[in-house]
């Protein structure tokens, strides 16, 4: 890439070279080949690696005279040496580096010189080259130079290089040129020594001459030029492939250039450690022209076509090794028990896999005095220790993780040859070598141990028995230490680390054994054992481990989710590893977030695997020290993005601001000092996977297909050593307590999903304490997962489900990411802000702990066969008989709605809308617009009758047939919820920009959401949920009867009607009754209690104390004593009108249309609140409403205790509400014994009262009549015609100071129809009727005027009229209210008394 775009900016600047040799004139005098463009220049920090060009392309096939080789060179000087190095050291690597790069350059330039000097004038100085041996005394000065000298050279490269003239106008051999000299004395001690110069001929004959050689010159060099141009292929002026990088260099040139360069190099001298760098700016001229001459001298059609059919055949059979080993891949475990693991692609790289194998020990190491020691795994990050053989727990898995995350960061640390750098206890013992390696059916992790320093001899008895035994004093000290020293003495950083996991809400905190190191750590006792292991040649492919963990067998346990595994490679540099913290920290962080390190090499990388690993994005600059590299490969879900919040941005500064508990941000000083390297793009990670852990082919090597294709057919190519390891899959059973609340179920999903636990199943079971030991529940969990926790709503103590949420989890190595799993989730609900509903779901001495809430367990037999025996089974919907129900449903009643999320992307597109359904849009806690889930189900596959169930489309629609065959190829999660208003609030909530779109669905009418959890439930499965009920305190607690009442009787019946009592307080009722009542009534309330009365202080004092008991629950302002006594005194003031209401939802209801208690704030909120409408302020609000269900039923109990005029339901059978049959009050020996006495002394402030109130003053005229409006009046009057002829009567005069709903047997109905109608047609019946005593001047002797003039008004209100009944005559009038009241209100005239 950087040739590139070097290439790129030098085409601007120079010529076009399309012109033709005959243009030339004999009448040119001279040629000047090089000149000196004003524009000449290299981009800004340009490298340029001359080894992927040849001279055609750095001049974009631009002549030679237009050129100005001065300043060539010294924008080659300038940029192609931009890094110096400091030390001998450096520098040394530094040429070993360039060293292809370098020897190109010098060929070429040193045959330019040559072509030079043969094209040269006469006249000029003469220097005696051979054009066979160019340059032979240059390049010996530069062959016979020392690190010493090289400085002295670089600094010889900032001086101008000198300018060469060249005339080529004679054909033949010249040994001429002319050479315009700097003045600076190092430029000429570097140039060859040159022969003194002679004139020049002036003579014509001689010009003519030399115009002839010039022209014929000239023309010669011009043609071969733009031969080569045009028969050159177009990929030769692109960049080199790897393949064709890895082409011997004799394919790259002719014979003739290549024996030129032998017999220059002969007499080289003895050469430095590594290729000598061009050390001046004319050996780089050199170099060029000898790249030039290879164009231009040999044959050039024939030699590129050659090029091009060798490019072809190698890139060829590369892919045919590749196709191989593809034909060969397991796809089996490794004991064939269960397919291959996913991402476990072919470890071969065209380019990779044809670089030198990795070096994995020093070069310098003494393998005689080396040990291997070896760490036996269970599985990829577990230790199997000595307990391998008995049956692996949870427990247990987590223990052995914890031990290898240790052993890792020790053994890293240990890296070093200075034991006084370590951090941890003195081994003695140093680390050299570590890789993790899966070979003979076992997974191992071996580290080469090499001694601190050299061993002394013992004496020569000792020393013999122990070369006889095999041992050595240094295995014996080795024995010896890890024998004696316990795992925990070589963890000194464990505090420390254990400190910064605190800083999780609910940290998983590490603890190790108290086990020896020898439980862990062996000995490999073989002699060889360290070429055998680090000599290994890694094998081509994945290895798929079997682990001890069962799998469900079933045919439901099957799943088409994506896993969503990924592979990251991760370079860690010996700042992070030589730090045990850091290590460790990484690790325990990768294992906390579901990862595995599933490959772990430490290696010393050569000079070209670090160049192959510059085009993978590693700064090449880095590995001048050859310092060592421990490689990584982590496999995971989400992986990349999990590593990339583990190690956070790589400067440090940003870490620490952004991602404070991130690696960079810990533990990086500065951005310099880099702790890993991760390619990112997918490719590149593949690439760099086939480097560090692939196996390695030999370049060109003819029968190496039939090697491969032998190999593979005989099954080697599987039992060969692996590098990278992966796992079979594995099932877990995940118990959620009853702690959790189900508005947490959709985040508990979503955290297994992105841990990469695949759902296979769910199902709600109680689980009782003598089953909980066989599940391995100690005695504090069985407090959680055994009870049912309270609640407390309304500081009412509640009892809440106690069914436990069984998930069946399936994923790699199950059983080790199963052990941080509880851990996780709790810290994913505390990051989501539902902690606290836990704490409020706990016993009471009981402390929030992870295992308290959740509890992982391998799966089994036996357990299936209790947890999740009902996961998949659905109920016979044949028996269903759906002509029989009516479906009624109420907007503001619950209602209960069937969601579907189907698709293979459930976990990550249908999560997102379960959040929203079970918790509401609030940000912390859970939200009021929540929905309450009643049952889950999940379904791998759904059957042809279910998906015609929840396809959205007709039978006669089109695309009904396509929905139901997408729908039964894919798993469903199917929730039964419920609220107010679930159909339109589900409705809102659901995507309306893709109306076709199966992946969710909902039952869009009462109906279908009946047949829907018909198909998918059984009534065990419903179970509610009262603590997540948003109108639960408005509604009758799970013990009264409506309790008993199923979900599915609850769907076909409808809910039924509850009461509530509403109180008009003084003052506020007497002229708008009327309208009162007409409210009521369009509200769809049902008006079965009447009362019109005086509260005493007992009564008002129980109403005052709930609603001050109910606004300290939901936290609103408390009022004063004084306040209280005011409000006190108001309630007794005068007569109030109690009314009692009945329908469905029906307190949540009439709070609704009360508004606000403030009657201001009500009227800032809307001016149609009730109490905006009869309120003044907040002491005077105008109406009392019930604020719950329980203070409604207590309410109505204490104002209406001789019972209700309706029909009795289950809930006032429960709370033991009667009905009534007959008028209680109705009496005829009180109508015999009382009569209507008028008022005449009243004291001045109850006068007062009345007239506030606006009551007329009393008469002499003023009579007092009764108004009974029977049954059929309020049953058949809609709208509500009597109501507004009430509001009529009350607007012209009449005061109402007595009434009451009653319900009349039939002796209080014939005795009436005598009294008032004894030669009509009886209008009363069996049924509520409301009986009102009203009080005006005149009334009985004119209420006939008084309704005909009001009729003649309102034409709709004669039939009204003819229902009412009304005394005729004031003796009538006087039996009819000794009759029916006992007494009126103390605003009336009038009183009943004793005759």
């Amino acid at each position: 890439m950087q040739n590139r775009l070097f290439f790129d900016s030098l085409k601007s600047q120079i010529p076009s070279p399309d012109f033709d040799s005959s243009s030339s004139s004999d009448n040119e005098e001279e040629i000047s080949i090089y000149q000196r463009p004003s524009l000449f220049r290299l981009p800004e920090g340009t490298e340029i690696n001359l080894d992927d060009m040849s001279i055609e392309e750095l001049g974009n096939n631009e002549p030679l005279d237009s050129w100005d080789l001065d300043l060539v060179l010294q924008s080659l000087k300038q940029h192609g040496h931009h890094k110096h190095p400091t030390t001998e050291e450096e520098l040394d690597q530094s040429i070993k580096y360039t060293e292809s790069k370098k020897r190109q350059e010098v060929d070429i330039m040193e045959q330019l010189a040559a072509f030079c000097r043969r094209q040269t004038c006469k006249g000029t100085e003469t220097i005696s080259v051979s054009k066979k041996s160019p340059t032979t005394t240059r390049m010996s000065v530069r062959q016979t130079d020392d690190c010493n000298g090289i400085s002295k050279r670089f600094i010889l490269q900032n001086e101008d290089p000198p300018t060469v003239h060249i005339d080529l106008r004679n054909t033949g051999h010249q040994t001429t040129s002319t050479v315009n000299h700097n003045t600076s004395t190092h430029t000429q001690q570097d140039l060859p020594k040159q022969v003194p110069s002679t004139e020049r001929v002036q003579d014509k004959h001689t010009v003519a001459e030399m115009k002839k050689r010039m022209r014929s010159g000239k023309s010669l060099l011009l043609q071969k030029i733009k031969e080569a141009n045009r028969n050159r292929p177009e990929s030769s002026v692109k960049r080199k492939t790897p393949e064709d990088s890895a082409k011997p260099a004799q394919e790259m040139i002719s014979g003739e250039v290549e024996a030129w360069h032998r017999r220059v190099n002969a007499p080289a001298k003895k050469q430095l450690s590594g290729p000598t760098p061009i050390t001046d700016a004319c050996d780089e001229s050199v170099a060029l022209t000898d790249k030039t001459l290879n164009a231009a001298v040999q044959p050039p059609k024939n030699g590129s076509d050659h090029l091009l059919k060798e490019r072809q055949k190698n890139r060829a059979q590369r892919q045919q090794y590749l196709k191989y080993l593809l034909s060969f891949r397991p796809q089996q475990s490794a004991n064939r028990k269960q397919s291959a693991a996913e991402m476990t692609d072919v470890l071969y790289d065209t380019d990779g896999s044809y670089l030198p194998s990795v070096s994995t020990l020093p070069s310098s190491i003494k393998i005689r005095e080396s040990l291997v020691l070896m760490v036996p795994l269970s599985s990829p990050g577990v230790v199997a220790g000595r307990a391998e053989g008995k049956t692996r727990t949870v427990e247990s898995t987590s223990l052995g993780s914890h031990v290898y995350n240790t052993l890792i960061a020790w053994f890293m640390s240990l890296a070093k040859p200075s034991a006084e750098d370590s951090v941890t206890t003195t081994a003695p013992f140093w680390v050299t070598g570590l890789q993790q390696i899966w070979k003979n059916d076992s997974l191992v992790l071996y580290i080469c141990a090499v001694p601190l320093k050299e061993t002394r001899p013992s004496g020569t008895k000792s020393r013999w028995k122990n070369m006889k035994r095999g041992w050595t004093s240094f295995r014996q000290r080795v024995s010896r230490f890890l024998a004696q020293t316990q795992l925990r003495a070589v963890s000194s950083w464990l505090p420390e680390l254990n400190h910064l996991l605190e800083q999780q809400a609910h940290p998983a905190l590490v603890s190790l054994p108290s086990s020896k190191l020898d439980c862990f750590v062996s000995i490999n006792p073989e002699k060889e054992a360290v070429k055998k292991v680090f000599g290994t040649n890694p094998g081509f492919y994945w290895q798929t481990l079997d682990i001890q963990e069962q799998i469900c067998q079933w045919a439901e346990a099957t799943t088409s989710q994506q896993p969503h595994t990924e592979v990251v490679l991760a370079l860690v540099y010996q700042a992070m590893f030589n730090n045990p913290l850091a290590t460790h920290y990484t690790l325990q962080l990768l294992f906390s977030s579901g990862q595995d390190v599933c490959g772990l090499r430490f290696t010393y990388p050569s000079t070209e695997l670090l160049a192959h690993c510059a085009g993978l994005g590693i700064s090449v600059q880095r590995w001048f020290s050859q310092q060592p590299v421990l490689i990584m490969a982590i496999r995971g879900p989400y992986a990349r993005s999990v590593w990339q919040e583990i190690t956070g941005p790589s400067d440090p500064m940003l870490a620490r601001k952004t991602d404070p508990a991130s690696v960079n941000a810990l533990h990086c000083p500065c951005p310099e000092s880099a702790l890993f390297h991760s390619p990112r793009l997918a490719s590149l990670v593949h690439s760099g996977l086939c480097v560090w852990f692939g196996g390695r082919l030999p370049n060109n090597d003819p029968g190496m297909t039939a090697q491969v294709q032998c190999c593979s057919e005989r099954g080697d190519t599987v039992s060969t050593p692996s590098m990278l390891c992966a796992t079979t899959k594995a099932d877990v059973f995940l118990l959620v307590s009853p702690v959790v609340p189900t508005c947490c179920y959709s985040y508990v999903l979503a955290s297994c999903a992105k841990r990469g636990f695949q759902l296979m199943g769910l199902q709600r079971v109680q689980i009782s304490s003598t089953r909980a030991s066989a599940l391995g529940l100690n005695t504090e969990q069985m407090l959680t997962f055994c009870r049912a926790p309270m609640v407390k709503i309304d500081e009412a103590q509640l009892e809440a489900f106690s069914h436990c949420l069984v998930l069946l989890l399936r994923r790699e190595n199950a059983l080790r990411h199963s052990a941080n799993l509880p851990t996780g989730l709790m810290n994913e609900l505390a990051l989501q802000g539902l902690v606290e509903l836990l704490h409020t779901r706990l016993p009471g001495n009981v402390h929030l702990k992870s295992h308290l809430c959740f509890h992982a367990l391998p799966y089994t037999e036996d357990l299936f066969n209790f947890l999740g025996d009902h996961m998949w089974t659905v109920p016979d919907f044949s028996p269903v008989v759906l002509s029989k129900h009516r479906y009624p449903s109420c907007s503001e009643a619950e209602q209960t709605v069937i969601l579907t999320l189907t698709g293979h992307n459930i976990m990550e597109k249908g999560m997102s809308l379960l959040h929203q359904v079970l918790r509401g849009n609030q940000a912390g806690g859970v939200g009021e617009d929540r929905f309450e889930l009643l049952a889950l189900k999940w379904l791998p596959t759904l059957s042809w009758q279910q998906a015609q169930e929840l396809s959205p489309f007709e039978v006669s629609e089109r695309q009904w047939h396509s929905s139901v065959v997408s729908l039964l190829s894919s798993p469903a999660l199917v929730c039964a919820i419920r609220r107010p208003q679930a159909f339109s609030n589900m409705q809102r909530l659901l995507p309306q920009d893709c109306p076709g779109d199966l992946s969710m669905l909902m039952s869009t009418t009462p109906e279908t959401a009946f047949r829907q959890a018909a198909l998918f439930f059984t009534e065990a499965q419903m179970i509610p949920d009262h603590s997540s009920r948003i109108m639960f305190k408005y509604l009758p607690p799970p013990s009264t009867g409506s309790a008993s009442q199923s979900i599915f009787s609850y769907m076909t019946e409808g809910p039924q009607p509850l009461l509530t009592l509403a109180l008009f307080k003084p003052g506020v009722w007497s002229h708008y009754l009327g309208k009162i009542l007409s409210k009521i009534q369009q509200n769809s309330f049902t008006l079965v209690g009447l009362r019109i009365l005086v509260l005493n202080c007992e009564v008002a004092n129980t109403l005052i104390n709930g609603s001050e008991h109910q606004d300290l629950i939901s936290g609103k302002h408390l009022c004063d004593p004084s306040e209280t006594d005011s409000e006190l005194k108001y309630l007794t003031s005068g007569p109030v009108l109690a009314l009692c209401l009945q329908r469905v939802n029906a307190v949540h209801k009439l709070l609704e249309l009360l508004g606000p208690e403030d009657p201001v704030q009500a009227r800032t909120k809307d001016l149609y609140f009730w109490r905006a409408s009869y309120g003044t302020d907040r002491l005077h609000n105008g109406i009392y409403g019930s604020v719950s269900y329980q203070q409604a039923v207590q309410d109505v109990k204490m104002t209406f205790s001789e019972g209700l005029c309706c029909t009795e339901t289950l809930n006032m059978k429960h709370e033991q509400i009667p009905c009534l049959r007959s008028d209680p009050v109705a009496s005829s020996e009180r109508e015999k014994s009382h009569t209507i006495t008028h008022l005449k002394a009243r004291n001045k402030l109850f006068q007062s009262e009345v007239i506030r109130s606006g009551c007329s003053v009393c008469t002499a005229l003023c009579q007092t009549t009764c108004l009974i409006m029977p049954w059929r009046l309020l049953q058949l009057s809609r709208p509500p015609l009597h109501l507004d002829l009430l509001q009529r009567l009350l607007s012209s005069g009449c005061h109402v100071v007595a009434g009451r709903l009653c319900s009349l047997d039939p002796t209080q109905i014939t005795h009436l129809s005598v009294l008032l109608m004894p030669t009509k047609e009886p209008l009363l019946c069996e049924g509520p009727c409301l009986v009102l005593a009203l009080q005006m001047d005149n009334i009985v002797t004119c209420f006939n005027f008084i309704i005909e003039r009001i009729c003649r008004d309102r034409p709709d209100f004669e039939k009204v009229r003819k229902m009412l009944l009304y005394p005729c005559s004031e003796p009538e009038a006087v039996k009819l209210l000794c009759y029916l009241f006992d007494a009126l209100s103390p605003d009336s005239h009038h009183s009943i008394a004793p005759t």
